[in-house]
């Protein structure tokens, strides 16, 4: 029996069935020739190889350094570097034919041989061929530098083509994915495959093989012989071709069910053979391979990314695609989820399909076009182009680059998807989409960066141990990408500022530099195979159609692939909202809406990431008694629920939900961490950051401490930031972080909060406003009334959208059964589930600028007043380095910014060398007057009158003769004999505790006027500092000036106690000289105010500012709470009149957004207050009072507390006074306090008492003093006391004092002015807590008048 011949067909390698007819009985005619072909073919190359290696350039024969190391550094020659590259590109021709056909001789003719010599050789070839190709790369960067060394911006090339060069897969790689693409579209290249073999067949035809050997004989001479392997290299490339094209949808596949290929030409058929085990094992590994097939992007595509042809996707739309969900409850039948389109997509109808298919193919060309955009080599001849198929014919497009082209398109990234579909909606004109950051931001973010150059920024971890900020790791990557490619940019720029020559002159143009010396690349619209498309990708969202045809041709996607490739979070909501109405035909993208909680939330702009709701299940109890047999054993752990959310950024929305937030401190903890700065925005204390948490041992539970397992921190972010799974490629949004307050919770709780928490922060008033954020968007959609597809409005079409749909107030509800009811929707919910008038109250306190019409920024700041800021920042320390007053500010250089007499003081007091001393005498007359006048406008201003004083010595009796009268010259002569004790500032600890109460003291004092709630109390008390101020400048203009220091020398105060001494002085003089005989009001200074209600004081008496009483819970009537407990008998605690929640809520925000109150870390259940509102007043009108009666009986004070004496004590000790003396005269002095609390400030640990909760189970603690606390009066009246008792030994028994007020007695009216003013200096001196409220007091008046005041039923010495 005749031999088959063994070798195997080079098209499909499959086995040959012809007779073996060669001399050594291996092959057939037809083969035989073509493996003598391919011998001599790559024989001849050889020896073209050793001619070429005998032959060397002249550069390469005279270096001693081997081709491999070899960077052409040291040539210089245009002409050299044009042989090099002549020489090495023919060399890497020579070796690649071949190593080709060695391969293909071996493989297809020798398969079944194991020549381990010829491996050898050939991978010697191979090396020989890597070290070419190595070479011809550093020719090229010589060569590029050699042409544009004069061109500044090389060192920018230079780097980018490094980076190119470390991130290129090997060629190993290269060939791995190309035989993985032929696997993937075997069916769609069979057709390709039958030509080939056809081809082949005729040319075993002895007729064709003879007219081939006569054609190479007589077109080839002395080489007459057929080289096989140029055939097989344009089949390849027709492979290539092939593939190409049908992806771009320019061809259709081969049926999958298409019959085998038979071939007559020589009467023989060619049947298809199993392929050889190589290919089978190939295959049995095809999924693992693709697996880990690169994809140019950090999002790879599925596995399973065959691209579909135009009937494939034809016949997906028209059936319909199986839907995917995410585990958990869902509901069927609702607005946004019909029952038809549950299981399935709604068929889409052939005309849509046609509109589709048509973008579909043109947004693959765009993408085409884009690779070849990033493709160098092949640029030239696609911008000459004008189709795919002439680019595609082009000859000096090779093989090599056809090959690398369909690899990149046949699995592109999904960010190359996403441009492309960006690019079908360009014009020819394109705006730029620059996202301008608020002024205020600006300048948040620059004082931040100037804090930290100074060092003197926030500490490092705030209060809890958190950092200031934090970032995960994937963001810190991205912004060091950014900054070094800016930095690269930034060096372009200095490179171009050197630069002599015009840049039109240069052969690239880069683009502009801006102002900040960032670089802006210039855009440019190029023509590429037939398309126009720009050098850049948009930086614009993509549009809605765009995401259309991004989720067809990326069908194994998923929406979470694509929220990554968003651009701000507008495009975000968009595709959220899009895809949680089925939108989008695509299987995977309703997982993203999560089970129906998820997708409310969704729906109102929250994206949940990651959550845990099993801390009902997590918490156990176990304790035993002490009546058993055994000692007290328990057990006891404790679990919260949380849940990690991205909100948008900079939205009113987003600022006004986690302000609510917070303000439920008593139900939800949250910390907030600002994404674009990396800030921790708001964070509670250490001792709620756990999460989890356990005791156990012997003895009481109470006595052993708690094991924090989990908590809140750098762990747990990294840990839930590895547990998402998708990320924003924008960094506009916050970060928030939200568990229970107290473990063990349903998981429905937080939920709950969270949700209607977000009802409020949108301001929704019924049912059908939670579709209000997504009304833009809901409007142009539509539901097919046949098929309930979601689409978009056409033009004109007279259709009912979603949102009109949604406005009819109806639902549909679907039952088991699958009949549907339609009823009204009326959901039976409490008033104060949505938005209400409380709400509106309450809203215009803490958001004022939301309520007018100038545009606001809606950034969250984390805190709501200075106070809270100052309690977690804690004072700046720069002030106390450089001994800074709270008013005075620090220059741009950390330097103090002194005010206008500091810098006349320094300027005058450089008298230390002749030259200065000359240039004072050689002074004009005019100068002098000029110095004279600047002196008076100083003192006019009401400075310190002591700083006036320093002038040079030849100068200093003039300028005080012309400045000061002799009495006050008189009196300075005093003053400046007056020496401070040795001793004095030598103690550190004090001068920090003064400094430390300075810095309180403004912040203190802004909150307590910010919560004065008396009616036109802000204003009374501003006209009251408008006339102590006025009154200090006209004391310094007068012989006034100097006699503070008389009201020091009493109280032994020596000014240089501290920098606040003199100006406390001088502002409690003039504060009571308002009182006493001058000529104040005549002058310019008192004329506008001589009509002032507060400088007459029978009149004010009568009149009395309106006033809520002061009475504690201890003192208040036994009736005053009787309303209250009737109502609550009957009622629960949640159960009350609206009109008492509108009356307290507006009161509760201003005090909290002063800093007066804040929110409690203690469960409802265990706060000791509740917030009543009780009507006062002749009006009736109901204001805030705190129920402490609970606490009543536990409140005890130690036997050193003064109790405040009754005013029958007071009275006898002013009548006793008055008979002692005739001409006596009486000063009465409030205290300033608001109508809910005393200035006294409560420590942190015993805040417990004074909490409370309001009608919505808020809980509030007070950070001073309210005044319905039992025994606030004794607070008030033993802290004053302690002042008292500082300056007991000099005021003595001339002054008295009950509670909040001081009574002053004189034996005249100069005697009453000396102690007035000691008193005032007393209250409102060091810690700068206390003010006098002149409004309520009454100074330089007689015991007539006190008696007459104290009768009128106002309550004036109660």
């Amino acid at each position: 029996m005749a031999s088959l011949c063994t070798a195997l067909n080079i098209s499909d390698s499959s086995i040959c069935q012809q007779i073996a007819t060669s001399i050594n009985g291996l092959f057939c005619s037809f083969h035989s020739r073509q493996c003598q072909g391919l011998y001599r073919g790559y024989k001849n190359r050889n020896a073209q190889l050793d001619a070429l290696d005998a032959n060397l350039p002249a550069y390469l024969a005279n270096t001693a350094t081997p081709l491999a190391n070899e960077t052409f550094a040291n040539v210089e020659s245009e002409d050299t570097l044009r042989e090099l590259h002549d020489y090495l590109a023919s060399k890497y021709a020579l070796l690649d034919r071949v190593i080709r056909a060695r391969k293909l001789h071996h493989s297809r003719f020798f398969s079944m041989n194991l020549d381990y010599g010829h491996e050898q050789y050939l991978s010697t070839l191979s090396s020989r061929r890597f070290i070419v190709v190595r070479a011809l790369e550093s020719l090229e960067r010589r060569v590029s530098e050699v042409l544009y060394k004069k061109q500044k911006w090389f060192k920018w090339v230079r780097q980018c083509q490094e980076e190119e060069e470390t991130a290129r897969e090997t060629e190993k790689k290269k060939i791995k994915k190309e035989a993985a693409l032929f696997r993937r579209h075997v069916k769609d290249v069979q057709a390709r495959m039958k030509e080939l073999r056809a081809k082949e067949d005729l040319k075993r035809q002895e007729t064709y093989l003879d007219e081939a050997y006569n054609a190479r004989l007589s077109e080839e001479e002395q080489e007459a012989q057929w080289d096989p392997i140029e055939d097989v290299i344009e089949d390849e490339r027709g492979n290539y071709i092939d593939l190409i094209k049908h992806i771009l949808l320019l061809t259709e596949s081969v049926e999958d069910d298409a019959p085998k290929t038979k071939s007559s030409n020589n009467g023989i058929q060619a049947e298809e053979t199993d392929a050889s085990s190589s290919t089978i094992a190939a295959k049995k590994s095809k999924k693992s391979k693709l697996k880990t097939l690169a994809n140019g992007d950090s999002i790879p595509l599925s596995a399973k990314s065959t691209h579909d042809t135009r009937s494939q996707v034809r016949e997906r739309l028209r059936s319909g695609i199986k839907l995917s969900y995410a585990t958990g409850f869902h509901v069927a039948g609702t607005i946004d989820s019909p029952a038809e389109t549950h299981d399935k997509t709604a068929p889409v109808p052939e005309d849509e399909i046609d509109q589709l298919l048509i973008d579909m193919a043109e947004i693959k060309h765009l993408l085409f076009c884009r690779l070849l955009l990033s493709h160098a080599a092949v640029l030239p001849a696609a911008i000459r182009a004008s189709s795919v198929d002439e680019f595609l014919n082009d000859k000096e497009v090779t093989d090599t680059d056809l090959r690398d082209l369909a690899l990149k398109l046949d699995n592109p990234g999904l960010q190359e998807i996403r441009d492309a579909c960006a690019d079908l909606g360009r014009g020819e004109e394109e705006e730029d989409d620059v996202y301008e950051e608020p002024e205020e931001e600006t300048e948040v973010i620059k004082v931040d960066e100037e804090l930290k150059k100074l060092g003197l920024g926030n500490n490092l971890y705030k209060r809890g141990g958190l950092p200031e900020k934090w970032a995960p790791e994937r963001e810190k990557q991205v912004t060091k990408n950014k900054q070094s490619r800016q930095g690269i940019v930034n060096a372009l720029s200095d490179m171009w500022k050197e630069k002599e020559e015009p840049r039109s002159q240069t052969l690239i143009d880069f683009g502009e530099i801006d102002d900040e010396n960032k670089f802006k690349s210039k855009k440019i619209r190029v023509r590429v195979c037939g398309k126009y498309i720009y050098n850049y990708p948009s930086e614009k969202a993509v549009s809605r159609g765009g995401w259309l045809q991004f989720c067809l041709i990326a069908k194994d996607s998923d929406l979470r692939d694509a929220i990554k490739l968003c651009r701000h979070w507008d495009e975000f909501f968009d595709l959220n909202i899009l895809a949680t109405f089925q939108y989008f035909p695509a299987a995977k993208w309703l997982v993203w809406k999560g089970d129906h909680r998820r997708k409310q939330l969704l729906q109102l702009g929250v994206t949940p990431y990651h959550h845990f709701d099993a801390g009902e299940e997590h918490s156990k109890k176990f304790v035993t008694g002490s009546r058993g047999q055994g000692r007290r054993a328990h057990a006891i752990t404790e679990s919260r629920n949380f849940m990690c959310l991205n909100i948008r950024r900079n939205d009113p929305v987003t600022r006004r939900y986690l302000q609510y937030l917070t303000m439920l401190a008593s139900k939800v903890v949250l910390l907030v961490r600002d994404a674009k700065t990396s800030k921790i925005l708001r964070s509670p204390p250490k001792e709620q950051l756990w999460l989890y948490r356990e005791k156990a041992g012997l003895g009481r539970a109470s006595k052993n401490e708690w094991i924090v397992r989990s908590e809140v921190g750098e762990e747990f972010f990294e840990k839930a930031e590895k547990n998402r799974e998708w990320h924003f490629g924008f960094n506009d949004y916050y970060d928030v972080y939200i568990w229970d307050f107290e473990p063990g919770q349903n998981n429905a709780c937080l939920y709950n909060i969270v949700f209607e928490t977000l009802i409020k922060a949108h301001r929704f008033t019924g049912m059908q406003d939670q579709y209000r954020p997504a009304e833009s968007i809901l409007k142009t959609l539509t539901h097919d009334p046949e098929t309930m597809r979601t689409r978009d409005l056409k033009p004109g079409e007279q259709a009912m959208s979603i949102w009109e749909e949604i406005q009819k107030g109806r639902n549909h509800m679907l039952n088991t059964k699958g009949k549907t009811r339609e009823e009204q929707l009326a959901p039976d919910l409490p008033p104060s589930y949505f938005y209400g008038e409380a709400d509106v109250l309450e809203d215009e306190v803490l958001f004022p600028e939301e309520f007018s019409t100038e545009s606001s920024n809606a950034l969250y700041s984390g805190w709501v007043n200075a106070l809270e800021n100052f309690g977690n920042e804690g004072p700046n320390w720069e002030r106390f380095v450089h001994d800074l007053d709270t008013d005075e500010e620090l220059s741009s250089d950390g330097s103090h910014e002194a005010d206008e007499s500091d810098e006349s003081d320094d300027h005058l007091l450089e008298d230390g060398n002749d030259s200065d001393e000359e240039e004072w005498q050689d002074d004009s007359e005019n100068e002098e007057y000029e110095h004279i006048t600047e002196k008076r406008n100083l003192l006019e201003n009401g400075d310190d009158p002591l700083a006036i004083t320093k002038s040079p010595n030849s100068k200093r009796e003039d300028i005080l003769s012309s400045v000061f009268s002799k009495e006050q010259q008189k009196d300075l002569t005093v003053l400046e004999q007056w020496k401070p004790p040795r001793d004095f500032r030598a103690d550190v600890r004090a001068d920090f505790n003064t400094f430390y109460d300075r810095e309180k003291s403004r912040p203190f004092k802004a909150a307590f006027h910010a919560a004065d709630l008396s009616p036109g109390g802000s204003e009374r008390w501003q006209e009251a500092q408008t006339l102590i101020k006025q009154m200090m400048q006209f004391n310094t203009m007068s012989d006034d000036t100097f006699k503070y220091y008389h009201t020091l020398r009493f109280l032994d105060v020596h000014p240089d106690k501290h920098r606040r001494v003199t100006r406390d002085a001088l502002e409690a003089r003039a504060t009571a000289c308002l009182f006493f005989p001058s000529s104040f009001l005549s002058s310019r200074f008192g004329t506008p105010h001589k009509d002032s209600l507060l400088l007459n004081q029978r009149e004010r008496a009568l009149n009395p500012p309106p006033k809520r009483p002061h009475a504690s819970d201890a003192k208040k009537p036994k009736n005053f709470w009787d309303e209250f407990d009737t109502h609550f008998k009957t009622h629960a605690i949640d159960d009350y009149p609206a009109e008492w929640d509108i009356a307290v809520r507006p009161i509760i925000a201003r005090l909290y957004k002063a800093g007066v109150i804040g929110p409690t870390f203690l469960p409802e259940r265990e706060t000791p207050g509740k917030a009543m509102a009780v009507p006062t007043g002749p009006s009736g009108q109901r204001d805030l009072y705190i129920d402490f009666r609970l606490i009543q009986s536990e409140i005890t004070f130690p036997k050193h507390v003064n109790h405040p004496p009754p005013k029958s004590w007071l009275m006898d000790e002013i009548h006793t006074f008055a008979k002692k003396h005739p001409g006596v005269r009486f000063s009465a002095l409030r205290l300033w306090s608001a109508p809910h609390f005393y200035p006294l400030m409560i420590a942190y640990n015993r805040r417990y008492f004074t909490s409370f909760t309001d009608f919505l189970g808020r809980g509030w603690e007070w950070v001073f003093v309210p005044k319905d606390m039992p025994f606030s009066e004794t607070s008030i009246h033993h802290t004053a006391s302690q002042r008292f008792a500082v300056f007991k030994k000099q005021l003595g028994d001339r002054v008295l004092h009950m509670r909040d007020l001081f009574v002053v007695m004189g034996e005249d009216e100069a005697d009453l002015l000396k102690y007035t003013t000691a008193a005032i200096f007393m209250i409102q001196t060091e810690p700068w807590r206390f003010e006098v409220d002149l409004w309520r007091s009454f100074m330089n008046v007689d015991l007539e008048f006190l008696e007459w005041a104290d009768a009128l039923g106002s309550g004036w010495l109660d």
